[in-house]
């Protein structure tokens, strides 16, 4: 409490008090001088009423001093609690984001006096999955984990949480070797893991590294170039140290360049779906696989290679996904053949706003999910959360079939074909190249179509483009074909004139 509140709460009764005691003595002390010269008794009595009215006011001066000191002791102590509760996080004992940045600011100098410091971002790797995995409380005491770790390694540094399952540590110096090595043993420290329900749990972390005044002088800047380098190490794998580049910069504004022309594909429509032909053994049509083209004005076609990371990269591939199936939808009345399969981006699938984008776009164009074969990577399908699987489960019940795209280049074992929510699956294009000579293909190919076949599964033959591969594919028992032998992707009008012949050319015969 402060002197201020402390006056107005006693200043009617105890000052005014101490005020009249003080005057009340000083009066009489001179009444005692002037008026009683020659009364020895009056002015005996009236200096020792004045002697006790001054000891009562020097009492009540005291227990004002005590008092408010008392006061003065206790704010200083709840402001103390206040300000470690506000520029520190209550969970890991970092400092505050706020915090932080300001020590940040105070730390790196000036553009005149630049002063020579290390930011290093940390991020734990997979932070959702240990939550969901393991808990809440768990994830809190892995943060928790990280910062006890950051603050053995880095004991005479600058540690803050930004958020989330990102930290940030300060270290001053320009030493980058020091700093690599400090930043390896952290990471080895968390490798070790955390108890969890009698196991250890092994923890991993991205670490990304910006220098100033080497790399910045700005405290704006250097978090930035620190996040680039964050975001490779997270590119590159996880579990790794990377230091700020310069390049990072040009790959940066060319993916930010590259979103900017996407987004405006999209809303302008140059992007175009192109169908391959899914064929039967004895080469008819039964599906069409939709593939994404981008047709820029001045570059001409973009590879989708080269665009789709980038889409993935950012909520863009939503948007590309919508996309991609409205037109798929507006084009099923066009042909003949019996389904429609689209590529599906693991991206995606974190989302449950997947599925309402389906839904709602069926709802809109009118058309029916049991015409659609949504394709999503065996990559995509061996790290798949629960959540993950009960999307693609929800999706199968809304009449949606599913099929497992380039099997074979991942981890994924022949027993996630039992337990996968699929209808079918698409052999890996290199398996299909090679079964002429290669007798491990040979065999995983005839395994792959006989457990399929037991399990109802369509089996799919990618890549072919020969008349050999046709023949050794159905011969493996592969049941759908697709590759250039037996048909390159087209645009939508092409695909039609193309029925139309040989619709004309059956009449004719």
């Amino acid at each position: 409490m402060s002197i201020l509140s402390t006056v107005r709460r006693n200043g009617k009764r105890v000052y005014i008090a101490v005020q009249t005691l003080l005057i009340t003595a000083t009066a009489l002390a001179a009444a005692a001088y002037f008026l009683a010269p020659g009364d020895s008794s009056v002015s005996d009595w009236l200096l020792f009423t004045c002697l006790a009215l001054s000891i009562a006011g020097l009492g009540l001066l005291e227990y004002l001093k005590r008092t408010v000191t008392d006061q003065l002791r206790d704010a200083v102590r709840i402001e103390a609690e206040r300000t470690r509760l506000t520029e520190n996080d209550l969970l890991t004992g970092a400092l505050t984001r706020g915090r932080f940045l300001d020590e940040l600011n105070t730390s790196i100098g000036t553009l005149s006096k630049p002063r020579r410091i290390m930011l290093l971002l940390v991020d734990l790797d997979h932070f959702k999955q240990l939550n969901d995995g393991f808990g809440h409380q768990f994830g809190d005491e892995a943060l928790a984990h990280l910062v006890a770790c950051a603050k053995h390694c880095f004991p005479d540094c600058t540690i803050g949480r930004l958020g989330g399952d990102e930290f940030a540590i300060l270290m001053y110096g320009n030493d980058l070797a020091r700093c690599r090595s400090r930043a390896e043993k952290l990471l080895a420290m968390l490798q070790r893991g955390r108890a969890c329900e009698g196991h250890q749990i092994p923890l991993g972390a991205s670490i990304g590294i910006a220098v100033a005044p080497q790399h910045a002088s700005s405290h704006k800047e250097l978090p930035l170039l620190a996040d680039l380098a964050l975001y490779e190490s997270k590119g590159a794998g996880r579990g790794r140290i990377t230091v700020f580049d310069p390049d990072m910069l040009s790959e940066k504004r060319q993916r930010r360049f590259m979103e900017r022309e996407l987004r405006a594909a999209i809303y302008l429509n140059e992007l175009e779906l192109h169908y391959q032909p899914l064929t039967d053994s004895e080469r008819n049509c039964t599906e069409l696989e939709g593939l994404v083209r981008w047709r820029h004005p001045v570059r001409g076609m973009v590879s989708p290679a080269e665009f789709i990371p980038v889409a993935e990269r950012s909520n863009l591939i939503d948007m590309v996904g919508e996309w991609v199936f409205r037109r798929a939808c507006l084009d099923l009345d066009r042909f003949a053949c019996n389904r429609i399969s689209i590529n599906v981006s693991g991206e995606q699938l974190k989302r449950d706003g997947l599925v309402h984008m389906l839904d709602r776009v069926l709802r809109e164009t009118g058309a029916s999910a049991n015409r659609f074969v949504l394709e999503i990577t065996e990559t995509v399908a061996t790290a798949a959360t629960p959540e993950i699987i009960a999307r693609i489960e929800r999706l199968r019940e809304m009449g949606f079939h599913i099929a497992l795209d380039d099997f074979g280049t991942g981890h994924c074992g022949f027993n996630y074909i039992k337990t996968l929510p699929i209808d079918a699956i698409k052999i890996d294009r290199s398996y299909i190249r090679n079964l002429g000579h290669d007798r491990i293909a040979q065999v995983f190919v005839s395994a792959l179509t006989q457990i399929a076949r037991i399990q109802g599964l369509t089996i799919v033959a990618e890549g072919i483009e020969t008349e050999e591969e046709f023949d050794l594919a159905r011969a493996a028992g592969c049941n759908r074909f697709q590759g250039y032998f037996l048909g390159r992707p087209e645009a939508a009008p092409a695909i039609r004139r193309k029925s139309d012949n040989v619709e004309r050319l059956a009449l004719t015969a």
